[in-house]
This record gives structure tokens, C-alpha cells and sequence, in this order.
């Protein structure tokens, strides 16, 4: 895969932030009573990009093994640590690594691209804070994920 269309396809990726956030910001009123239902689908979301990455290395034992790590160190990260940001910037570097093992398989690719859009939009909806215009906090500490994505893919 060229770089170009790598480099936008994790923009792309990110910028489900960036959609969660003008969704809340159209529709406030729903953010409070959805939070427990975007914090759920969330971590579904989560689960899933670990389990569609572990189907397509399942006959590799040795990316079947990081990969397991990669769900108990997300399951950590995800039970263990209460700040939402600070969560938030930890998921997203380890999507990063994820999106850039995903890149050998084009359908994987894809489908990894979606859901990582997909977690990211219901993240800035359970973040982001209309009085606090956080939204570059949001996205500034979420950053993580372009750079780790971008700078994988030349090593």
C-alpha cells in the first residue's frame, strides 16, 4: 500500500474524534442519558478490532501471541484506569500499532479503519465537554494515534 492513501486512510480514522464531537455538539441533550450506551458499544467496538485482527492471525502463532497481549494490555488500560483522557490516549497509541498491522490485508485494513472511526466517534461523545471546549484537548491527546500509525508504517 502506497503512503498516501495509508496516511489518509488513518486521518480519516482519526477524525472520527472530530465527528463525535460535532455530533455532541449538535445534540447535547443526548450525550447524558447515551453515556452508558456509548460507553458500552465502545468497548464492543474495542473487542471487535481485537477479535477481526485475531481471525485473520489465527494461523500465526506468533502474531496470535502479540495480539493476545495487545487484548490483555487493552483490557488494563480499560478496567484498571479511571481518568477517561488518559484511557482514551492509551487505546488510541495501541490502535495506531493495530492500524499499522492491519495493512497487509486490504479487507482487514478496512474493516479495522471502520471501527477504529467508529470507536473514535463514540469516544469524543462520552469526552468531550460543551462548557469546557475540550475539543482540542481531545484531539491533542488522541494524537497519538497518527503519529505512531505514520511513523510505523517507514520503519
Amino acid at each position: 500500500m502506497e503512503f498516501i492513501n495509508y496516511f489518509f486512510a488513518s486521518l480519516v480514522s482519526f477524525f472520527g474524534l472530530l465527528i463525535g464531537i460535532i455530533l455532541i455538539s449538535i445534540a447535547p441533550e443526548e450525550q447524558k442519558p447515551l453515556s452508558k450506551y456509548f460507553d458500552l458499544i465502545r468497548k464492543l467496538l474495542l473487542l471487535l478490532i481485537f477479535v477481526f485482527l485475531m481471525f485473520y492471525f489465527f494461523n500465526r502463532a506468533f502474531y496470535l501471541l502479540i495480539l493476545f497481549l495487545y487484548l490483555i494490555f487493552a483490557a488494563v488500560i480499560e478496567y484498571r484506569i479511571k481518568d477517561l483522557f488518559r484511557k482514551s490516549m492509551l487505546n488510541y497509541i495501541l490502535l495506531g500499532i493495530l492500524f499499522y498491522v492491519s495493512q497487509n490485508n486490504i479487507n482487514l485494513f478496512v474493516i479495522e479503519s471502520s471501527l477504529i472511526l467508529l470507536y473514535g466517534i463514540l469516544t469524543a461523545s462520552l469526552l468531550y465537554d460543551r462548557k469546557l471546549k475540550n475539543y482540542f484537548n481531545l484531539l491533542f491527546y488522541n494524537f497519538g494515534f497518527l503519529i505512531i500509525a505514520n511513523t510505523l508504517y517507514f520503519l
